[in-house]
């Protein structure tokens, strides 16, 4: 059962359309229906984000139940799945300053 709860996410996505991508295992969408997509069937919502130097935004989304998703969305609007899995944590912040 654990497994099929590690692979769940992504075989969710793959059934909600084919790929838009060359790549026929890439799950793409429009972003608004790929944020839609993981709200609504998994509960997840967005925890962070990253610029790349190609204007590409790396996102991740995580539910309360630790299932999380990462997202490339591009500047043509289109968002593809990149990675999914389990057990998200979130650490506690780094300490700043000199160590006492």
């Amino acid at each position: 059962m654990r497994k099929f709860a590690l692979f769940a996410p992504l075989a969710a996505l793959a059934f909600v359309g084919a790929a838009e991508s060359a790549d026929a295992k890439t799950v793409c969408k429009e972003r608004a229906e790929m944020i839609q997509i993981l709200s609504r069937k998994f509960n997840e919502h967005q925890r962070s984000f990253g610029l790349q130097n190609d204007r590409r935004v790396l996102e991740l989304y995580a539910s309360a139940d630790g299932t999380w998703t990462a997202i490339l969305s591009m500047p043509n609007g289109k968002s593809c799945v990149v990675a999914a899995g389990e057990a998200w944590t979130i650490l506690p912040p780094m300490p700043s300053g000199e160590p006492a």
